[in-house]
Order: C-alpha cells, then sequence, then structure tokens
C-alpha cells in the first residue's frame, strides 16, 4: 500500500482548500479594487471550490465511522446535506452576480459608463492567479492517472474549467482596457451560469441521495453478469446502485441455488465482494443479502469416457476425457435426477493449461459438484476450491452409480 503523503486524499484536498482560499481571498480584493464584476465571479467560483474541498473533508471524517444499527449505511449522507445547504448559498451569490451585471446593463443604456481601475498589478494578479489553477490541475491529473480514483478525476475535470474561467477574466480586462467596458458584465453572467450549473448539479445529486434515489450506474450490466456467473447464484432478485455522499453502494439480493453452510454464505459473499470492487473500484460497498431457492437444484459433473448415455464410463483423466456429463438433481422431500447432459470436452487437444481451462469452464457452467477417479492437481483443484465446488474422488463406473449415489446421500 502506498503511503506517499502527495497521494493521500486528505493532502491532496487541504492544497485544493489552502490554494483556493488563497484565490478566492485575493480575487475578493482585486474585484473590489478594479470593479470588475468578472473577476467578483470568478472569486465565487474559488469560494465553490472550497467548499468543495470542506465537503470531502466532512467525507473523509465520517468515511472511517462503522456503520451501526442506527444507522446501516453509515454517515455518508451528512455529506449531502452539507451539500445542500452550500448549493442554496451558491444560488444567492450568483443571483446576485446577475443582478449586478444586469445593473451594469442598465447603466450602459442610459450612457453612463461603470468606470474601471486596472492596473498593472491586478492583470499580473491574473497571470499569476492562472498559473496556479494550471498547476493545481495537472497535479490532480497527476494523482488521478496514479490512483486510478473516479473522484479525484471529477475534480481535475472541474479545475479545468476554473482555468477557462480565469482566461476569460483576463480577456474581459485586455479588452476592457482598449474602451469594451460591457464585456465585464457579458463575462461576469458567463460565469454565474456556470456557477448556477456547478450548484444545481450539486443540489441534484444531495437531493437524490437524501431521498434514497437509485442511481443510474453505467456498468449495471457488467456488474449484474459478474455476480450472477457465480456458481451458487441461481440467480438475482434485486440490484440496486446508490450514491452516498461521493460513495457508490450495491445492495444486491441473491436467491441461492442449494442449502449452503454459513462458513460457505460468508465465503461466497467474500468472493464476490473482491470481485466486484477489483472489477468496479469506484464501489464503495456492496451489501449482499443471500435466500435459499424454494426448489434447490445441484448440478454435478463428471468426467465420461464416451457418450453412451447414462451408461456412459467414468473417465479416469480428468483433462484427457472426451465427454462432460452435467446431472441436474432437485431436492425437496426427495431427490430426483431432473435433466442431464452431455457436453463435449472442448479443451482435451490444447497442450497448455487445460486443467485450468477446463475448471473455469465446468464453473461457468455452474456446477456445484465434480466427480473424480483421481484427484486433482493444485491448479484445477484450487480454481474449484475457490469457486466453492466440492470435488470427490469415487470408485463408481458409470453415471447410473453417481445418480443413485446422489439420490441416497445428497
Amino acid at each position: 500500500m502506498d503511503t506517499k503523503l502527495y497521494k493521500k486524499p486528505v493532502f491532496l484536498n487541504l492544497v485544493l482548500l489552502v490554494v483556493n482560499l488563497g484565490l478566492f481571498i485575493s480575487k475578493i480584493i482585486f474585484s473590489l479594487l478594479t470593479k470588475s464584476i468578472a473577476l467578483q465571479a470568478d472569486a465565487y467560483d474559488s469560494l465553490t471550490d472550497i467548499f468543495m474541498a470542506l465537503i470531502a473533508f466532512i467525507g473523509l471524517i465520517y468515511a472511517n465511522k462503522k456503520p451501526n444499527e442506527k444507522f446501516p449505511y453509515g454517515y455518508y449522507k451528512i455529506e449531502n446535506i452539507v451539500s445542500l445547504i452550500i448549493s442554496l448559498f451558491i444560488f444567492y451569490t450568483a443571483f446576485n452576480i446577475i443582478i449586478q451585471a444586469f445593473s451594469d446593463f442598465s447603466s450602459f443604456i442610459v450612457g453612463s459608463l461603470k468606470l474601471f481601475t486596472i492596473t498593472a498589478e491586478s492583470f499580473t494578479f491574473l497571470l499569476i492567479s492562472l498559473g496556479i489553477t494550471i498547476l493545481l490541475t495537472l497535479y490532480l491529473k497527476y494523482i488521478a492517472k496514479l490512483t486510478q480514483s473516479p473522484i479525484i478525476k471529477s475534480q481535475a475535470s472541474e479545475k479545468l474549467y476554473d482555468n477557462y474561467i480565469s482566461l476569460s477574466v483576463i480577456i474581459s480586462f485586455i479588452l476592457t482596457f482598449f474602451g469594451f467596458s460591457l464585456i465585464d458584465a457579458i463575462i461576469g453572467l458567463l460565469i454565474a451560469a456556470f456557477i448556477i450549473k456547478g450548484g444545481y448539479d450539486m443540489f441534484l445529486q444531495s437531493t437524490k441521495t437524501l431521498l434514497d434515489a437509485i442511481i443510474d450506474f453505467e456498468n449495471r450490466k457488467e456488474l449484474y453478469d459478474l455476480i450472477s456467473n457465480f456458481s451458487k447464484v441461481k440467480e438475482i432478485e434485486k440490484l440496486e446502485v446508490r450514491s452516498y455522499g461521493r460513495y457508490i453502494f450495491v445492495e444486491v439480493n441473491i436467491i441461492l441455488n442449494k442449502e449452503l453452510h454459513l462458513h460457505l454464505i460468508e465465503d461466497l459473499k467474500k468472493a464476490i465482494t473482491e470481485k466486484v470492487k477489483s472489477k468496479f473500484p469506484q464501489i464503495f460497498r456492496i451489501l449482499i443479502i443471500t435466500q435459499e431457492s424454494e426448489k434447490p437444484i445441484i448440478r454435478v459433473a463428471v468426467p465420461i469416457a464416451e457418450n453412451n448415455d447414462l451408461d456412459s464410463q467414468i473417465s479416469e483423466h480428468f483433462g484427457e476425457s472426451e465427454f462432460f456429463a452435467l446431472l441436474d438433481f432437485e431436492f425437496d422431500k426427495t431427490g430426483r435426477l431432473m435433466d442431464y447432459k452431455i457436453l463435449s470436452n472442448k479443451y482435451k487437444n490444447v497442450e497448455k493449461r487445460k486443467g485450468i481451462l477446463i475448471s473455469d469452464w465446468l464453473v461457468s457452467e455452474k456446477i456445484d459438484k465434480l466427480y473424480l477417479k483421481q484427484e486433482l492437481k493444485k491448479g484445477p483443484s484450487l480454481m474449484f476450491e475457490n469457486s466453492l465446488v466440492e470435488t470427490i474422488t469415487s470408485e463408481s463406473e458409470t453415471l447410473r452409480d453417481i445418480i443413485k449415489k446422489e439420490i441416497e446421500n445428497p
């Protein structure tokens, strides 16, 4: 685990907080000195960045608090409550900028031009502030590339817009210096529109989360397929993706294809969680609820030497067998063979990793048991063990012997 300070979320958000606070104070001072609406709007855009950094800090604090009986999903919604309040403040700030801009328009129409005080110091400050935001953007992009964090990627994208806003203020100062005084109000309105857009996104996201709305997860089908492909999962009854603060939670109800001991259910949950987080690192937590099938079905795989229906002889060798029989047993009050099929061994002639390929194929067929004449090698054995597939060595000769054994001793 990398412990370098500059990669830590706390340090990153502290940098954002300090830099944006410095930019906000400086821009407010220079906007008062120059009487520029555009620079004032830019200052309040920096203020929204300060709020976002504060929200991130709140999220980091409460991320360490464990869920309990009263708060089973944790305390992440506190971040959304703060975001909702801040979004209302952002709307108020943008409203004041718009009022000031239209006041300048009115003054321009009646011929009362607004006087600007553009100095070399104020223009130099604008260039320095633009340089700072560019460096901060590059830093965020670098950390996002290193960590592959969706949150940091989003922060980098937002900071890129700040560069455009700062550049537009510089353009406003240049044009105003050459007599185009109205451009300041126009750019002020454009920046206010960006501020409103950011506030609206914050308001909408916070409201949806506080109302416990299900979010649109773009990889939902891949997530669904990944979970349903586990051998013990008969079907997925419910799959819901929610956002709590900046964190994505997944709640899934799965129906097992047979009754499992408690420790096997926990192993299955752990395996699903690890695979989901490995495939979708943006998912913070996955909650898995399991229930048994009304009619448990056990699928048994058997390597066979020939296709002679249920009289087929069991093969001596796992990898070299010509066929594999898949037997489906239904167990309610009494066990019975519900269905079966015989498949050709499509990896028989493969030279390398034959056992692994066959094992992966059988696991994808959702088998629960595998009957063998001889014990497996380490690689295939470990694959079946991780997939919670029971391997049984038996002296049975035909499929009928296996069927009899399963019905008598399920």
